[in-house]
C-alpha cells in the first residue's frame, strides 16, 4: 500500500500527472466505441486538474473508472459490479487509508517541578520548557517522513534522549544551565535543518548537487544526535555520579 502522508510533494504531483495522462490516454482509446464510458472518463481528467494530489489518488481516479464501468454499453450487469468491486479493491490495497505509524516515543504530559522558584523565573522556565517541548514532537514528526531519516531516528535513538532531556528539566528546572546547549543549539539546528531538508526533496526536480547535499545533511543530523545523547548524559551525570559513590560506600561498609 502507497501511504499517501508518506509521500513528498513531488511524488504527489507526480502521481497526480500521470493519472491525468492515463485517463487521457484512455478517454482517447474508447471514445470511438464508447461515447459515455468516454465522457466519465473526460469528466474525471478535468476534475483532476484542479483538486489535490491526494483527492485525485485516492477518490477521482477510482470513481472515474467505477463511472466508465457503468457506462459502458453492452456490458453485463454482473460484469459490471464485478469490475466496480475489483476497482474498489485496488483502490482500497494501493492508497487507502492507513494507520497512523506508531511514534517513536511516547508523550506523556509532563509536570514542572516549580519548588524553589519565584514566579517570574518560573514564567521564564514555563516559556522555555513549552517551546523546547514543541520542537522536539516537531523534529520527531519530521524524522518520520521519509526512510533516510526514519533510519536515522531509529539508529541513534535521537528522540527518546531528546525526552529524557525534557523529562529532566521538568523534575528540575536549575538544571536548565546544564541543558543550555540543547535547549539553544543542538535541537534548534537539528530542527531547522530537518525543515529545509523537507523543502529540498518537495522540489519538483532534484538534480545531483541537491543529493549530495541532502546526504551532506544526513550526516550532520546524525552528528546532532550524538549530540543530543551526550547533552543527557550530562545532564543526568549528577545522578550517575551520586549512585557511584553510594556504590563505593556500600563496598567500604561490606569489607569492615
Amino acid at each position: 500500500m502507497f501511504d499517501l502522508e508518506k509521500l513528498s510533494k513531488k511524488e504527489l504531483r507526480r502521481g497526480k500527472w500521470l493519472t491525468i495522462l492515463a485517463l487521457f490516454i484512455g478517454v482517447g482509446a474508447i471514445s470511438p466505441v464508447q461515447s459515455a464510458a468516454s465522457s466519465a472518463l473526460t469528466a474525471g481528467l478535468l476534475v483532476a486538474i484542479f483538486v489535490a494530489p491526494k483527492t485525485v489518488l485516492r477518490w477521482i481516479l477510482p470513481l472515474a473508472l467505477i463511472a466508465a464501468t457503468w457506462s459502458f454499453s453492452g456490458v453485463s450487469w454482473l460484469l459490471q459490479i464485478v469490475l466496480t468491486v475489483a476497482v474498489i479493491g485496488a483502490r482500497q490495497v494501493l492508497v487507502g487509508h492507513v494507520k497512523a505509524p506508531t511514534k517513536l516515543t511516547t508523550q506523556t504530559k509532563l509536570e514542572i517541578n516549580g519548588q524553589g522558584l519565584n514566579k517570574r523565573d518560573l514564567t521564564v522556565f514555563k516559556a522555555v520548557f513549552n517551546r523546547t517541548n514543541d520542537s522536539v514532537t516537531h523534529v520527531e514528526q519530521l524524522l518520520t517522513e521519509t526512510n533516510g531519516l526514519r533510519k536515522i531516528a531509529t539508529e541513534t535513538e535521537v528522540i527518546r534522549y531528546a525526552r529524557g532531556v525534557v523529562k529532566e528539566l521538568a523534575d528540575d528546572p536549575t538544571q536548565l544551565t546544564d541543558a543550555d546547549d540543547f535547549v539553544y543549539t543542538h535541537l534548534p539546528n537539528m530542527e531547522k535543518i530537518l525543515m529545509t531538508y523537507h523543502d529540498i526533496i518537495s522540489h519538483e526536480m532534484i538534480d545531483e548537487s541537491d543529493k549530495q547535499q541532502l546526504a551532506a545533511a544526513r550526516d550532520v543530523l546524525r552528528q546532532l544526535a550524538d549530540q543530543i545523547q551526550q547533552d543527557y548524559r550530562r545532564i543526568t551525570r549528577d545522578d550517575i555520579t551520586s549512585l557511584q559513590d553510594q556504590l563505593d560506600t556500600a563496598k567500604r561498609t561490606m569489607r569492615k
